[in-house]
């Protein structure tokens, strides 16, 4: 470690003990223990600490000497030292109670009485409190006001012989709850749910303020705030703080003050506080507090005449317009406030020097955000990009340099935190701290190949972990244990420990892994077992060899600890082996290899599945390579594949194929069946012609295909990898989507969508273009992308090339690129067209052709567009536009509807019988002959449905053709003894009934819910009873022995504890139709139910609904009856529009 360094730790270790170093007189002792809160009467004095003292300056010193140290000899001397030191100390501090009892033992009842066993931690809490409140003012500050610090005014009390001084002391247990639930603190700190300490918290916000050297002060609250809060205390006070003031010239004054500010108790609202912010001139601006540190601030609304944040532990957050003249809540405003970093100014070094061992922070930063449009968002984010420790060996040869190497060692951990009202909580980063040495010890046949050290937190408490990496030799086998050692975690217990508020415990570390391997020649192989004790998960891989016969490989994946924390089991293994000589199937087809997977209380998540598609970690699955080398990143795929969740099982047949000998077609393919759930078809393909060796050409594909009952949809997906045709590379991606039931859709595109498309929610990732690397140097390149697409709505297709040729001082660069949409009836097309070619010379340019346009046609065909022509510094731009061709006719003849609609109400799938929801049929219904009558429940309905076109809409088209005999139909009821209960629902894709322009085909939806039939029932009430009749029964009972009344004892009674746990176990609990057994099937009491979308038609100045125009189920269903209302009502044209439910506005 570099000299410099260790010359700060000892600064840092002189100013931590400075109270104790400086007790040179009676008097300072006296002084210093009234600081700590005890007092002796009349003007006896506490008997003197040398001891401690002592000890103190021996550990400053030590360190001293142990920067000054030269020599490895020297160095490790120097360090023992301080070892040893620093355990005298602990040991001193601890036990110095003793030799304070012993020089007061003659004071009556002053061990009894006073506080004294709390010595030891008070001494500790005073030391580390006064170090950070005199050195590190900021810090200090931070800690300060989150409550690990605190500060308490204690009064004096003779019978404990207990002076009036300052406790101060530190909350050690709080320290983990700011990982574990930091939800907590503010009622910890400041009663922020049960009774908020208003006048605290602005004390420590104005002590944190000013630890930052931010001006502001504590003064009464202003009369005006005081109204406009409803506040009726008088003498309140406010934080006042002028963030950021610009007074140069009075015309360009700029100012930003912000006022936190109490809110008093109203009715059954809690109290709380308020943020009033003061801005004067512009509305947004950013300043710096020092050359590395800025703050921003941002509003969207106007503040001029006053906003106010008002924060409340029930009520959330309210915002306040016009807050000094008549408050009232705002409809839409954002604030936020964040201290940063400025980009580019490098790490702040909190230890150390730029360039020797120190302790570094890089990117902190903290954001407050207010937002309000339909719902508040408020929230806190809190991060570090880095967290930096580089310890380097200095400039010398000896034992540390060579451990640490010329460039030393880097330690980096970053974090981040945020706390939000919409979002919730969430973190982002590392949690914990690893420092990894590079070691290469060889003891013969044991070799240490690495050291290990890593500060966790674990449940609660800080785990400092120290291990090693051993490889050990034995003729052809070698085995390897991982990050095995020592371990030491501080804790903090209510009642303290061995140091003090703390107690160190030390343990032995069991390993992570252990693999072993054997090179026997014929046998060959390997096999890795991973630990990891803190998430109870254990796994392993093998790989075996038989050369030229057999390959066996095996992958498992065993957790004791389910998701949600509870003691459970779940198990993953993959088995495949893959054979030397591939067998001969017939036709030229082989079986090159088989296996499958296997997974207990395991499920299947297909978007990870697919994304690893595109990654290639699908491979981890499909007869996977060198296992046991590739295992930490195999497992890790394993278990964002397959995560445990209880009842769930996972089987999986796999298989290698191949065609030709030596083959040219191989095909790993595997199907994943999961029970109960989806099923899943993941594979690999590969082409390579004329021979793998010596490949012309070679396609290889990674693709999934999947059936999701539960969302009725069917979907796949594929990607090209390492592709190519001779030396031009091919890359692309392609995927299929459709959907049936309530979200039904149909999406096909290979290469990706037209641009301004907005694609639905796909199951796997946006495919990538269809793309040719023809040429890919760093002088001279020519790439070509293309993609195609069918939805519902739309035709797409469209295509790029891009070149360059050229160096930095002189290069030419141009590309050429359309996209087009068509349509069918009456055939049509729009293509947009661009290009460009242009000459640079040391990156300026020189001259320049452009060219954007469309071309419409072909009947007849239209171009227009703009091109330009730039030379040096003159531009010449052109506008044109040109109609040829004469108008035909490409419109397709009528087509008569009412024949499809009659055929489709005609065929027997299309009428259902219905049973009722609340009925429970405890039998098993008998299967009736399809060709059979409808058998209908007595209370239940007839649905009657079809899919071929949608009633109640009216009809622009059919298809690409128009209605020929009607364009409206509606279904109704005329006789039968039947009535209309509902109307039957089924998705249509609307483009293929309405007329739409090009940008309402990209970003309607592709199917939505039309009225596609109906549901029956009988008219009347369903159900009735006939008359009852009362009748009178009287009788007598007569007990002759009823002595054995007076020793009857309810059971319950007797034992409730015994009854009711007989209650839980009886017939009724556990029968599948109990109350009990449906409740453990849900994960809570309160239900959350997302409904569908819905829309409505509103005015458009101010998204008011018209009357009866709200909640419907699609957006042409809205449209149509706007059309209605239009027709019948002229004025409403251009004045009222469709918007989805969730925007309308009340109506004043």
């Amino acid at each position: 470690m570099s000299t410099n360094a260790l010359q700060v730790l000892a600064e840092e270790m002189a100013a931590v003990f400075y109270p104790i170093r400086h007790l040179n007189s009676a008097e300072q002792l006296t002084t210093f223990f009234r600081d700590l809160g005890y007092e002796l009467p009349g003007n006896q004095l506490f008997g003197e600490l040398p001891v401690l003292i002592q000890l103190t300056n021996e550990l400053v010193t030590a360190v001293t000497e142990l920067a000054s140290a030269s020599g490895d000899d020297a160095i490790l001397q120097a360090l023992a030292k301080v070892l040893e030191a620093l355990a005298k100390l602990v040991a001193e501090i601890a036990s110095s109670i003793d030799a304070i009892k012993a020089s007061v033992a003659a004071v009556p009842n002053f061990i009894a009485n006073s506080d004294i066993d709390e010595f030891p931690v008070r001494l500790v809490d005073y030391l580390l409190s006064f170090y950070l409140w005199r050195s590190r003012r900021k810090v200090y500050g931070v800690m300060l006001f989150i409550g690990v610090l605190d500060e308490v005014d204690m009064p004096a009390d003779a019978a404990k012989f207990q002076p009036a001084f300052k406790l101060r002391k530190v909350w050690w247990d709080r320290l983990p709850k700011f990982l574990s639930e930091p939800q907590n603190l503010p009622e910890i700190v400041y009663q922020w749910e049960s009774n908020f300490r208003s006048e605290l918290f602005l004390t420590r916000l104005y002590i944190l303020f000013n630890s930052f050297n931010l001006p502001g002060g504590l003064y009464k609250q202003s009369a005006s705030v005081k109204a406009a809060l409803g506040n009726t205390t008088d003498g309140l006070q406010e934080l006042r703080m002028p963030i950021f003031t610009k007074n140069i010239y009075p015309s360009t004054r700029s100012e930003f003050d912000l006022n936190a500010t109490p809110v008093e108790q109203s009715g059954p609202e809690k109290p709380g506080f308020a943020l009033i912010p003061y801005i004067y001139g512009e509305a947004g601006f950013d300043f710096d507090i020092d050359d590395k540190i800025e703050i921003l601030f941002d509003a969207s609304a106007s503040v001029d005449a006053g906003i106010g944040l008002i924060f409340r532990p029930d009520s959330g957050i309210r915002f306040l317009d016009n807050l000094f003249s008549t408050p009232s809540d705002s409809i839409n405003v954002g604030l936020s406030l964040e201290v940063k970093q400025k980009e580019g100014t490098g790490e702040i070094i909190l230890v150390g020097n730029p360039d020797a061992t120190r302790l570094a922070i890089e990117g902190p930063r903290g954001k407050v955000f207010v937002i309000k449009t339909s719902e508040i968002d408020a929230g806190i984010e809190l991060g570090l990009d880095a967290l930096r420790l580089v310890v380097k060996g200095g400039d010398g040869d000896g034992f540390l340099s060579t451990i640490l190497g010329d460039d030393g060692i880097t330690a980096e951990a970053g974090f981040g935190f945020g706390l939000s009202k919409q979002g919730g909580m969430y973190f982002t980063g590392s949690g914990g701290l690893e420092i990894q040495l590079p070691a290469h010890i060889e003891l013969g046949t044991l070799e240490i190949q690495g050291l290990l050290i890593a500060l966790k937190l674990r449940e609660g408490n800080f785990v400092l972990e120290g291990g090693a990496n051993f490889k050990l030799e034995l003729g052809p086998l070698v085995g390897v244990v991982e990050n095995t050692g020592i371990s030491a975690t501080l804790s903090f217990p209510e009642n303290g420990g061995n140091l003090g508020p703390a107690n160190l415990a030390f343990g032995f570390k069991p390993p992570n892994g252990v693999g072993l391997s054997i090179d026997a020649g014929v046998v060959k192989g390997g096999g890795y077992l991973f630990f990891d004790f803190d998430k109870e998960e254990y796994a392993g891989a093998l790989e075996l060899e038989v050369v030229g016969f057999l390959t066996l490989k095996a992958i498992g994946l065993i957790t004791t600890k389910m998701p949600d924390g509870n003691k459970g089991f779940s198990l993953l293994i993959i088995i495949t082996a893959e054979f030397g000589t591939p067998i001969q199937l017939g036709f030229g087809f082989t079986l090159s290899g088989v296996g499958g997977l296997v997974g207990l209380n395991r499920t299947m998540l297909l978007q990870p599945l697919a994304e690893g598609v595109r990654s290639g970690a699908i491979n981890s699955i499909m007869f996977p390579t060198d296992v046991v080398a590739n295992a930490p990143r195999i497992i890790s795929d394993l278990r964002s594949f397959f995560p445990p969740e209880e009842g769930i099982f996972l089987i999986g047949p796999m298989a290698k194929l191949g065609w030709g000998t030596p083959n040219l077609i191989t095909l790993s393919l595997g199907i994943i069946i999961e029970i109960p759930g989806n099923i899943a078809i993941v594979g690999v393909l590969k082409v390579a012609l004329p021979d793998e060796d010596a490949a012309l050409l070679v396609l290889q594909v990674n693709f999934i295909g999947a059936i999701e009952f539960d969302k009725s949809r069917a979907w796949f997906f594929a990607s090209l990898f390492e592709s190519r045709v001779l030396f031009i590379t091919i890359e692309g991606e392609m995927g299929i989507l459709i959907g049936w039931g309530e979200d039904a859709n149909f999406v096909v595109s290979v290469g990706g969508f037209h641009p301004a498309f907005n694609p639905p929610p796909l199951p796997f990732p946006s495919p990538r273009r269809i793309a040719l690397d023809i040429l890919n140097t760093p002088y001279a390149r020519i790439r070509v992308e293309g993609y195609f697409a069918v939805t519902s709505n739309t035709v797409q297709f469209g295509a790029a090339v891009e070149l360059f040729f050229g160096i930095s001082a002189f290069n030419i660069d141009g590309h050429l690129a359309f996209d087009a949409l068509f349509q069918f009836s009456p055939f049509y097309f729009i293509i947009t067209i661009s290009a460009s070619l242009s000459v640079k010379v040391f990156g300026v340019g020189l001259f320049s052709v452009r060219m954007r346009g469309k071309l419409e046609g072909p009947t007849p065909w239209h171009v227009e567009g703009t091109g330009s022509i730039s030379l040096l510094f003159f531009d010449i731009d052109v506008d044109f536009s040109h109609t040829w061709g004469d108008e035909v006719e490409t419109i397709l003849p009528p087509i008569p509807v009412m024949p499809l609609l009659k055929g489709e109400f005609e065929k027997q799938e299309n009428w259902r019988s219905l049973i009722p929801d609340s009925n429970r049929l405890l039998v098993s219904l008998r299967t009736i002959d399809s060709s059979a009558d409808l058998v209908l429940h007595p209370v239940g309905a007839l649905k009657i449905s079809q899919r071929a076109v949608p009633l109640d809409l009216t009809l622009d088209k059919v298809g690409a053709q128009k209605p020929g005999d009607a364009n409206y139909f509606t279904l109704s009821v005329t006789s039968g003894g039947l009535q209309q209960k509902s109307e039957a629902e089924e998705s249509f894709a609307i483009a293929q009934f309405k007329e739409m322009d090009n940008s309402q085909k990209l970003s309607s939806p592709p199917f939505e819910p039309m009225q596609g039939g109906m549901e029956l029932s009988v008219s009347g009430n369903t159900l009735d009873t006939s008359l009852g009749v009362k009748r009178v029964v009287r009788y007598e009972s007569i007990i002759i022995d009823n002595n054995y009344k007076r020793f009857v004892r309810k059971f319950l009674n007797f034992i409730p504890a015994l009854f009711g746990l007989f209650l839980n176990g009886g017939a009724v609990t556990k029968s599948e139709l109990s109350f009990a057994a449906k409740k453990q099937k849900g994960l809570m009491n309160e239900k959350i139910e997302i409904k569908p979308n819905s829309y409505a038609v509103a005015f458009n100045d101010n998204n008011v609904a018209m009357s009866g125009a709200v909640n419907f189920s699609s957006y042409a269903k809205a449209q149509e009856y706007m059309n209605a209302q239009i027709k019948n009502d002229r004025t409403l044209h251009g004045n009222v529009h469709v918007i989805p439910s969730a925007e309308l506005q009340e109506a004043a």
